[in-house]
Parts: C-alpha cells; sequence; structure tokens
C-alpha cells in the first residue's frame, strides 16, 4: 500500500509539471503570434534559448526569458533572430516585456 502511495505521489508531481510546462509552451506562443502579428509579420517557429545562447547568454536572470523566432514577411521573406523578454535588474517591469530584439 504504501508503494502504491509513493507511486501516485510521484506520478502526480510529474503530471503536475508537464501542465505546467504545457501551459508555459502555450503562453509564450501566444505571446510570441501577437508580437509578430503586430509587427506585421507571420511567427513559423520558435524555441527557448538554451543556457548560453541568444542575449545576455549566461548572464540572464531567472526573471528574463530568451527565443530563437523565424517569421515570415508579408513579401514571404523569412528571417530568424533572438528575443529577449524581462529585465534582470528591475523587479517590477513586466516579464513578458520586450527588451532586445537581434536579427541575423
Amino acid at each position: 500500500m504504501v508503494e502504491m502511495k509513493k507511486v501516485l505521489f510521484l506520478g502526480g508531481i510529474a503530471a503536475a509539471a508537464g501542465v505546467v510546462l504545457a501551459w508555459g509552451r502555450v503562453y509564450w506562443a501566444r505571446r510570441l503570434n501577437s508580437w509578430a502579428a503586430g509587427k506585421g509579420l507571420h511567427l513559423v517557429s520558435f524555441r527557448g534559448a538554451a543556457a548560453f545562447e541568444g542575449p545576455g547568454g549566461a548572464l540572464r536572470s531567472d526573471r528574463q526569458a530568451a527565443f530563437r523566432v523565424t517569421v515570415r514577411d508579408a513579401h514571404g521573406r523569412v528571417r530568424s533572430g533572438w528575443l529577449l523578454f524581462g529585465r534582470s535588474w528591475n523587479p517590477f517591469s513586466p516579464p513578458d516585456e520586450l527588451v532586445d530584439e537581434r536579427w541575423d
């Protein structure tokens, strides 16, 4: 009986972590699509930056999120670049505020 409780507990933690990760992916997909639409672009793809990638690299704080994005403009041209959201030094800034945009 004790083993079953452990399995159910660990399964619940794994399910909760999965829900949080999925919600984060949906939230950022909506946020990035909104950003792209506001610039007259279509978001083709995005992914989160690894620890040493993109703007700020290893110096990014926990309050910042960096993404590698690929977009298509109205003429069909495809561009890629980095977006950085959130300010590391200002705890009162919104975490989804765009603070840096770098294109290849």
